[in-house]
């Protein structure tokens, strides 16, 4: 995911800007003081240099990197990525620097060949401290950052999930506290055109203060008479970030690609034959998209992709705020919402995304229409890489950094606390205190997950080039028609083709 496009939220943005680039030590020669999204301190009293990708936990991180000082009194330099930054362009000038990083992040497989054409990237088989070969050894293959299946060349950052964002209370002030957790079980199950009906009815009732029944998996559920406490407060049904082109590109549209891949190393190697069975998930995803973008706050137009009005902070406030019942976004944005809302980010929990994804329109194996329309994208969307043309001692440093950030009982509280991970070798036994992360936790447990098959497309398909073609040609249009909904779905299959087929 892009996760350089997220825009940290209006509370913490001007202290975070003075903060997150700060080096981990505290002696005045080794401190960045630059800003969010400027360059690397130019220190080099360090033991190892940490590149991290993942802008929003910059302060935690930093903070982390002192702890691991402060226990081991190994020196640490790290960076983090600032809002809006270009992560790639920003770790290429590192790589070219006199004094590259020892750590980096590789954001999925259609970052590796890069780092591994160029030696980079380490074969993590090829590490030399026990406990770090150890650790290795046990991440499963199903979370390996590779290219053959085999090779492993990096330690996930953590695990994380994506799909409609509900407050409980919500629910419960639209359908009674009585059914407010059969709805949430049969909203999880319910088919698209059971979903589709749900969203026509909220709007009437937001809109023309009529409520009505819905049903769901079957069951009927009804609204109260008038809207009360915060279903009063509703303008919309959606919160949408209209100028965040990785929400609906990357985001909605891998949503769709499980329809026929069951893994991005899959659709990576897919040919010009597999690439045209996406024809109709494409379709379904715009019409999908459609169906959510057409009700939410705020009206399709120029301002609805304006990204002063309408961005990822304002459709945090917007939800936080109790203005939408649905906010598509990811447990990375549970921080965001908790800094605006603390008691509506305890009662979160997930729903997917639905799709009119019809049997003929799958080709994944084991994947079915049921399976498909329960399920959320869960994955690896970081790795940590360890620097092989780093020196020995580098590397054997970096190799005892991670694994005391993944076993240790400090790294351990900074993953799931103040990161807000969930941690890539959670189980069923495991317990985590943020509600997101523990909903996609009982997911994964129960197997109802998709593939994040997007990170095997070519870089930047999804959103800088699908994600933007919405943004200018549809996202600023009133009305869509089926016509729309196949030529999106013909200009992303040909873009594909047209960009894998010139790598």
């Amino acid at each position: 995911m892009k996760r350089m496009g997220k825009i940290l939220s209006l509370f913490l943005t001007a202290a975070m800007a003075a903060s997150c680039l700060a080096g981990c030590n505290n002696s005045d020669e080794n401190a960045d003081t630059s800003s969010a999204g400027s360059k690397p301190s130019s220190s080099t009293d360090y033991d190892i240099y940490i590149y991290n990708s993942k802008g929003e936990n910059a302060e935690q991180f930093k903070a982390m990197c002192e702890a691991y000082t402060e226990e081991t009194g190994v020196k640490i330099k790290q960076f983090s990525i600032g809002s809006g930054q270009d992560h790639m362009e920003t770790l290429r000038a590192e790589m070219a620097s006199k004094n590259p990083p020892t750590i980096f992040s590789i954001q999925g497989i259609k970052e590796l060949p890069e780092w591994q054409e160029s030696g980079r990237a380490l074969d993590l088989s090829q590490a030399t401290d026990p406990d770090f070969k150890k650790l290795a050894e046990a991440i499963p293959e199903n979370l390996y950052l590779s290219t053959d299946g085999t090779t492993n060349y990096g330690v996930p950052y953590n695990l994380e999930g994506y799909g409609y964002l509900v407050d409980k209370q919500m629910i419960t002030d639209i359908f009674g506290e009585e059914n407010t957790e059969a709805f949430l079980k049969d909203a999880r199950t319910s088919t698209y055109e059971e979903f589709a009906a749900l969203v026509a009815a909220l709007t009437s009732y937001i809109k023309e203060e009529k409520p009505s029944e819905v049903t769901l998996s079957g069951n009927t559920y009804t609204m109260n008479p008038t809207r009360l406490n915060l279903a009063a407060k509703l303008e919309g049904v959606f919160s949408v970030a209209g100028s965040e082109k990785w929400t609906y590109g990357d985001h909605t549209i891998n949503v769709s690609l499980g329809a026929v891949f069951t893994s991005a190393a899959e659709a990576s190697n897919a040919d010009d034959a597999k690439l045209d069975t996406l024809i109709n998930p494409f379709q379904k995803y715009a019409q999908a998209l459609d169906l959510v973008t057409s009700n939410a706050v705020g009206e399709r137009g120029p301002s609805f992709i304006n990204s002063t009005t309408n961005g990822y902070d304002q459709s945090i406030q917007n939800f936080a705020d109790s203005k939408a019942v649905f906010l598509q976004q990811g447990n990375w944005a549970y921080g965001n919402i908790e800094k605006v809302n603390p008691d509506l980010a305890k009662r979160l929990t997930f729903l997917p995304v639905k799709m009119p994804i019809d049997q003929t329109d799958i080709t994944a194996e084991g994947m079915t229409v049921e399976k498909f329309n329960s399920s959320i994208p869960v994955y690896v969307p970081n790795f940590y890489a360890i620097n092989a043309k780093a020196t020995e001692e580098q590397q054997l440093a970096a190799q005892k950094f991670l694994v005391w950030l993944n076993t240790s009982e400090t790294g351990k509280k900074y993953i799931t606390e103040e990161f807000n991970f969930i941690p890539y070798d959670a189980g069923e036994n495991d317990q985590l205190d943020n509600p997101l992360s523990q909903s996609i936790l009982e997911y994964k447990n129960q197997g109802d997950i998709l593939p994040a098959a997007y990170h095997g497309a070519p870089a930047s398909w999804s959103s800088d080039v699908v994600g933007l073609y919405l943004m200018e040609n549809y996202l600023t249009k009133e009305e869509w028609t089926q016509a729309d909904y196949g030529s999106i779905a013909q200009y992303a299959v040909e873009q594909w083709k047209e960009m894998k087929n010139a790598a």
